[in-house]
């Protein structure tokens, strides 16, 4: 293989063992007849039955339980239906810049999205497999209807997100609802998760009015997950607790859920109202969250409105934020 192509598509592990790959590869396309990531890719001599102009053609191509992998190239890869990702251990990766965080409603050459903007889709994907890994694209789920719930739904063990932008949904209908357009929704059995160097929401979406602009963590969801180095972001003007960062549903969370140097962000025109709080937690039962090293949040009057929410700095005031504990005014 051309060091030209490996060194352009850093992510393009090519080693073999014995005279074949470790894994199997496969391609996803915006199309097989102008695109030009599809000739290079012929060029170089890969099969044309290992290139995909459709996700749901390249996912059934993948094998459970054998390290698998779906490639896919810059374009925004629109889809009608929700995939449920179901087949363990095996990988998504973008191709293209390893920086996808900016999604922009209107896509830019160059940018890697799976989005649904024309049907009414829960979810983009729904991840039911475990040990599944989505690396280095961006999602968007915007549509007006209340049915399109979000972009990323996970219910399966160990999951890995990579450099992935999590925008959900930008439409009025779904930003005025508690229950939809909602980037991230962790949900029954996503023990161990871990995002590293994602982005989540948008400041640039259009005002959220209810529910969750960040997460949203399910009954069930699980324990042991880690955020790090990521970033998340919104925009609301709606005080009271209404609007709030992240929802944890009642018995949602088991033991510790962690966040590592991880910003936190709500817009507000002209430093207007705030929501009350980043988190809003209903569940009762033992858990704990831990906001860990460089954490930073602006835009919320008050981290959370339970003191399970706790921090690893001795001084955890800033000035958009009363306590990182519970609301005491």
């Amino acid at each position: 293989m051309p060091n030209i192509f490996k060194s352009r598509v850093e992510a393009l592990e090519l080693l073999t063992l014995s005279g074949c790959d470790i894994w199997d590869q496969f391609h996803l396309v915006k199309n097989k007849s102008t695109d030009l990531y599809y000739k290079r890719l012929r060029s170089l001599d890969v099969d044309d039955s290992r290139i995909f102009p459709t996700l749901s053609a390249g996912y059934a191509a993948l094998t459970s339980d054998r390290g698998d992998k779906l490639y896919v190239y810059p374009g925004d890869h629109v889809q009608t239906a929700q995939l449920t990702w179901a087949k363990n251990d095996t990988k998504l990766i973008g191709v293209g810049s390893e920086n996808q965080r900016h999604q922009p409603s209107t896509l830019t050459t160059g940018a890697i999205r799976i989005s649904t903007v024309t049907a009414n889709v829960p979810y983009v994907f729904s991840v039911t497999g475990k040990y599944v890994t989505f690396e280095n694209f961006g999602t968007f789920n915007s549509i007006n209807d209340t049915d399109n719930l979000g972009d990323l739904q996970i219910s399966g063990r160990n999951f890995h997100g990579k450099k992935l932008a999590v925008r959900g949904g930008n439409n009025a209908t779904q930003v005025a609802s508690a229950t939809s357009g909602i980037p991230l929704t962790v949900d029954t059995d996503a023990y161990g998760f871990r995002f590293e160097d994602c982005e989540f929401g948008s400041a640039g979406n259009t005002t959220r009015t209810a529910g969750p602009g960040f997460a949203r963590f399910a009954a069930g969801a699980g324990g042991a997950g880690i955020f790090d180095k990521c970033a998340f972001s919104m925009r609301s003007e709606t005080s009271g607790t209404d609007v709030y960062g992240f929802i944890v549903e009642e018995n949602a969370l088991d033991r510790l859920l962690q966040f590592i140097n991880c910003s936190f962000y709500n817009f507000s025109e002209n430093w207007g109202a705030l929501p009350d709080y980043l988190f809003n937690i209903d569940q009762t039962t033992t858990f704990d969250i831990i906001l860990r090293g460089d954490c930073a949040i602006a835009g919320f009057d008050v981290v959370s409105d339970s003191a399970r929410v706790k921090t690893s700095q001795a001084a955890p005031n800033s000035a958009a934020v009363e306590s990182v504990a519970v609301a005491t005014s």
